[in-house]
């Protein structure tokens, strides 16, 4: 008998083709394609053997008996509606971020997942980020003792095929925002799991709009407060342009400073820390240390997460209530943007 986990990957664009490449090496079954464009259904049940079912009603996968899951991989805007059918349906779900467009989405999603009994975890693959990880666990050592200063850059430079790849991406509605929910919701995660606390306030700006296209702010940055009295800030932009940026990749950086150190990552793989501590020091000597930290496929090490949370019950690392925290945070952000104050949350 066949006891592999069946899934259906509803959206088949960049992100879909992704996590059904983690589904197969995670040992599942992606048993439905589904998206409005018969294409690329097709384009990815075709890359997986021509096996998936294709269809452009995601309710046709809901209604198959032996389907155990679904992967919303959908714009943002459409997260809440098509969780709650699936929840409904008493399948298990995997939502890539934001959890959904709005607070009252959200709550309806969590509450229907809770109701059916279901795992509902959000696709934040950054929380799995091994360098992350690491970095936690050197601020919780008291490396640098306590923070008090974090600044986080998402550099990115939008090019012609990502917006090819995903042309909903320019509309505000279904995006639910720009660049401050597109990176934000990744970078106020990271903040908050690297430094153990949590959002007090927020006070943002949107600069000038320079990707005319794009509805929402192609650039944008925040100052945050944190519960324990850090500050933090955060710089996030669609047209960084660099070299490095303009060949595809994107430049991520981390940086906390704290009564005896810092901590800095640039690249997604070193670590740079500085200390004063005696253990940290050579001799009498200061110096800078640098940690590598092998970088793996965090597509699949959040798959692998959710498959194991089906089977067993657990609640997710980045379960529906815990990622709703960093959607409230992004809205509070804009509205920050909009009537130029900062923005307290609870």
């Amino acid at each position: 008998m066949d006891t592999r986990l069946q899934v259906a990957i509803i959206g088949c664009g960049w992100a879909g083709i992704r996590h059904a490449q983690g589904f197969a090496r995670c040992g599942a079954e992606v048993t439905w394609a589904v998206d409005v464009s018969h294409a690329q259904a097709a384009a990815l049940s075709a890359a997986f053997n021509g096996t998936a079912r294709i269809t452009n009603d995601f309710r046709h996968a809901l209604a198959d008996p032996a389907l155990d899951a679904v992967d919303i991989c959908l714009p943002h805007d459409l997260h809440g509606n098509v969780a709650v059918a699936a929840a409904d349906a008493g399948k298990h779900i995997l939502c890539e971020k934001p959890i959904a467009a709005t607070l009252p989405e959200a709550d309806a999603m969590i509450a229907a997942a809770d109701q059916a009994g279901v795992v509902l975890m959000i696709a934040e693959n950054e929380r799995f980020l091994p360098l992350s990880h690491k970095i936690r666990d050197l601020v919780r050592e008291g490396v640098i003792g306590k923070p008090a200063l974090l600044q986080m850059t998402r550099e990115c430079y939008l090019t012609r095929s990502f917006v090819e790849e995903r042309p909903w991406f320019l509309d505000a509605k279904a995006a639910a925002g720009g660049m401050m929910t597109a990176g934000g919701v990744h970078d106020f995660e990271t903040a908050r799991m690297v430094l153990g606390d949590d959002v007090a306030s927020i006070y943002s700006l949107a600069a000038p709009q320079r990707f005319l296209e794009l509805e929402g702010d192609d650039t944008s940055a925040a100052l945050v407060r944190f519960r324990g009295g850090a500050i933090g800030t955060f710089v996030l932009s669609f047209v960084m342009k660099s070299l490095v940026t303009a060949a595809g990749p994107e430049i991520h950086t981390i940086r906390i400073d704290g009564e005896l150190g810092s901590i800095a990552a640039r690249d997604g793989r070193t670590i740079r820390v500085f200390s004063e501590r005696d253990d940290w020091r050579v001799g009498d000597r200061l110096i800078h240390h640098e940690i590598y930290v092998p970088e793996q496929d965090t597509f699949s090490l959040e798959i692998e997460h959710f498959i194991q949370c089906v089977r067993t019950g657990a609640e997710p690392l980045t379960s529906g209530r815990s990622q709703r925290r960093p959607l409230e945070i992004v809205l509070a952000a804009y509205r920050s943007m909009e009537t130029g104050q900062p923005v307290m949350l609870a």
